[in-house]
């Protein structure tokens, strides 16, 4: 697959690097919610979280942590969102494996909202036992 994020990787097209190491890649996002939205990018192409190997997805889940400290040291932010979208209708835009890392500021407009739904009654527990029942 030659994504977008593979040319990234590859070094086919520039980004705002800030961190490589030889399983992952992290840069600025070019369309942020907040300036200093960082991407952790597998440089294995992998399409999705169920995709990518336990090793690997551990480590890229230490390089989030990693840039998320870094964050609140460089920027102030008072906090931050790890968000992954899975497959497009989860609002996955690059199909490629990659984390958002997203500085948070009290008043900073940024909205992540859904209208709550509700279980009918005993309907939790059939949700409940049908995923379980793959585990």
């Amino acid at each position: 697959m030659d994504c977008i994020f593979c040319k990234i990787v590859k070094g086919e097209i520039p980004s705002a690097l800030i961190y490589e190491d030889d399983k992952t890649v992290s840069f600025l996002d070019i369309a942020p919610a907040n300036k200093g939205h960082a991407l952790v990018v597998t440089k294995e192409h992998y399409e999705t979280l169920l995709d990518i190997p336990d090793g690997t997805l551990g480590h890229l889940v230490n390089v989030a942590k990693k840039i998320a400290r870094a964050m609140y040291s460089a920027l102030g932010n008072e906090g931050f969102n790890l968000i992954m979208n899975n497959k497009s209708a989860a609002g996955q835009v690059v199909p490629h494996a990659h984390v958002h890392i997203i500085p948070r500021f009290s008043g900073d407009g940024v909205r992540f909202s859904w209208r709550p739904k509700r279980y009918r009654e005993k309907e939790i527990d059939e949700y409940k036992n049908k995923i379980k029942s793959f585990l």
